[in-house]
């Protein structure tokens, strides 16, 4: 379909299927949606809701979206298996992205106390990742706690039920298990080790076919992120309508949000650094991390902004 633009000349309408975690850092997504830049960009978005950015890429590559959100771990998973992903851009960058929330009254007040103790994490998430170098760093071997696989939709329930010790997991599940614990919630963090990226991402073909329906998402976005440092409290208000977590619980976490249109050479460091911890956890694998180079399409990034881009080589 068309759709007149502000010189009344006929545009055509690109529609694109967003698969996107409902959290605070995809707020963007959600601010241009509400406030119609999409729309005025000449996008047709539909956002479906995917509990975890895992998911939302797994939707990409099955084709049952054109677009997602996701960490930099399910990335680096699918880049590993070889998969055709393609990174458009990072949205977001999240300082105490993941956090482990634990239970006071299972004896848990430091790093050490979790030894012996159950730790529920999604397997193959952020959170998985994080709860290795938290362990790493803390002088903790893996087999001296007891680390069990939750469904993503079981993290909060599994914790509050006393069914694990501790889990690790990201907004709003931290702040859903924190407020239902209340005075029994106990925050085991390192902000120093991790720095998560949220990023958008296509498949390989979608990304070379669709340039300019990218660019005019890309631009949108450009958009919702000067939106989001000049209006924050009603942003927060949009994406709590969202994610169906109350504002204030997340506006306190607000700013370890740092909301951006980039491509940069810590995401790739990132990644490479994910890769190898994927590859150690399988025996016997002679695999070398793969060049994330090819995984990036910086094309619709460096026609929106090009200053954006600053990966070399790309």
């Amino acid at each position: 379909c068309e759709q007149q633009d502000g010189q009344g000349e006929s545009t055509q309408v690109e529609k694109i299927l967003v698969a996107v975690t409902p959290w605070p850092a995809s707020a963007a997504l959600y601010v241009a949606q509400e406030k119609g830049y999409f729309k005025e960009e000449g996008i047709d978005a539909a956002i479906h809701p995917y509990i975890s950015g895992h998911l939302g890429l797994d939707a990409v590559l099955w084709e049952k979206a054109d677009l997602a959100t996701a960490g930099d771990t399910p990335i680096a998973r699918a880049a590993v298996a070889g998969k055709p992903v393609a990174v458009l851009a990072t949205l977001c960058e999240i300082n105490r992205a993941v956090l482990i929330v634990a239970r006071k009254d299972r004896g848990i007040s430091s790093p050490d106390d979790l030894r012996g103790k159950k730790v529920g994490v999604v397997a193959g998430t952020t959170a998985d990742f994080f709860l290795h170098i938290f362990l790493t760093t803390s002088y903790i071997d893996s087999s001296d706690v007891r680390i069990v696989p939750l469904e993503t939709h079981r993290v909060v329930d599994a914790l509050v039920r006393g069914e694990v010790d501790a889990v690790s997991t990201w907004s709003p599940h931290t702040i859903v298990a924190m407020d239902k614990l209340g005075d029994n919630a106990v925050i085991l963090e390192d902000s120093s080790i991790y720095k998560m990226t949220w990023n958008i991402a296509a498949t390989k073909e979608f990304a070379g076919r669709h340039p300019e329906r990218i660019r005019r998402f890309l631009r949108a976005i450009v958009r919702a992120n000067g939106f989001i440092v000049n209006q924050p409290g009603e942003t927060r208000a949009i994406t709590s309508r969202r994610i169906g977590t109350a504002s204030p619980l997340f506006e306190k976490e607000w700013g370890d949000y740092k909301f951006t249109v980039a491509l940069d050479q810590s995401l790739l460091l990132n990644l490479e650094d994910q890769a190898r911890w994927m590859i150690m956890k399988e025996p016997g694998s002679v695999r070398r991390p793969p060049n994330f180079m090819d995984f990036i399409d910086a094309e619709g990034l460096k026609a929106v902004r090009p200053s954006a881009v600053s990966i070399p080589g790309i």
